[in-house]
């Protein structure tokens, strides 16, 4: 297992897009509020290792259009943080794999959401995330604005050992941010209780539903209790909704900076809270979105 001590650096994939370049330069200011390192890192796919050719300095580099793409990278970013210490480096071998063996020693994996080709990590980041053994952003300029105070980080929760871990990640983000936090818990009460197979003509079982309502407001109350003692300074907002997870947390990512969400769910309501709702909005949203496994 990776100690603390060797997780000193945010790994930004690099792509030669814009997106990727704007994801560096979050990354950067993240790095530098925790006092970490940053690695720019380029891979070299199988199918362009013949760009590279046989010259080994062009290898590390992957080739000219890696040098470039790394250079313009490196000094976007270190004239903006000139006190960052930055690694720009090459490797090759498929993107995924790539960014994958770099998580094992990194706190924190940034890709750019990008176009969804084969040549930019847009086309891998949903693989990235699954792959990957730290936290992954997948970064999108947010299409909220700034007017005042800072937009809130929100976190969505379940029963989950890892959502716990998305919750702990996103007080500690939010923390660095200096951003308010919104904790959801989303589900539909309609299939929570009997109705999802009567198309809503059902009679609603009012007891099943306060229980299930009562025993849900009070887990997410022990789950955030201890980190809100922990980040005293902490502005948090608890939202209960019922709606879809996955387009729940699409429509709060119109007002946020970043979306938080573990990378699965597990337990009685796992597959309608997370699992493939992460993929979702990794996708979808309108914000970074920071996946916790």
């Amino acid at each position: 297992m990776t100690s603390a001590a060797e997780q000193s650096s945010i790994v930004v994939g690099i792509d030669g897009s814009d997106t990727a370049l704007d994801g560096a330069q979050w990354a950067a200011e993240i790095a530098t509020r925790r006092s970490l390192s940053l690695t720019l890192l380029h891979a070299i796919p199988k199918f362009d290792w013949h760009f590279a050719g046989a010259d080994p300095d062009a290898v590390r580099g992957g080739g000219s259009d890696g040098d470039t793409v790394l250079a313009a990278a490196e000094t976007a970013v270190g004239s903006a943080y000139p006190g960052l210490a930055v690694r720009a480096t090459a490797s090759k071998g498929a993107v995924a794999a790539v960014l994958a063996d770099a998580s094992q020693s990194a706190r924190l994996v940034v890709v750019g959401a990008g176009a969804a080709d084969h040549r930019t990590l847009g086309g891998h980041a949903v693989r990235i995330t699954q792959r990957a053994q730290c936290p992954v952003v997948v970064w999108r300029t947010a299409v909220a604005r700034r007017t005042g105070k800072p937009l809130p980080v929100i976190v969505g929760i379940d029963e989950s050992e890892q959502s716990n871990r998305a919750l702990a990640e996103a007080f500690d983000i939010a923390a660095v941010l200096h951003a308010p936090l919104t904790v959801v818990h989303m589900w539909e009460i309609g299939a929570a209780v009997g109705m999802g197979d009567l198309g809503g003509q059902g009679a609603m079982d009012w007891q099943l539903l306060d229980l299930l309502q009562s025993r849900q407001r009070h887990r997410m109350d022990e789950l955030v209790e201890p980190l809100a003692r922990q980040y005293r300074n902490a502005h948090v907002t608890k939202v209960f909704q019922d709606i879809s997870p996955a387009k729940g947390l699409t429509e709060l990512s119109r007002e946020a900076q970043l979306v938080v969400v573990g990378s699965h769910g597990r337990g009685k309501l796992a597959d309608s809270i997370l699992g493939s709702v992460s993929q979702n909005v990794t996708q979808h949203a309108e914000c970074p979105v920071l996946v916790v496994r």
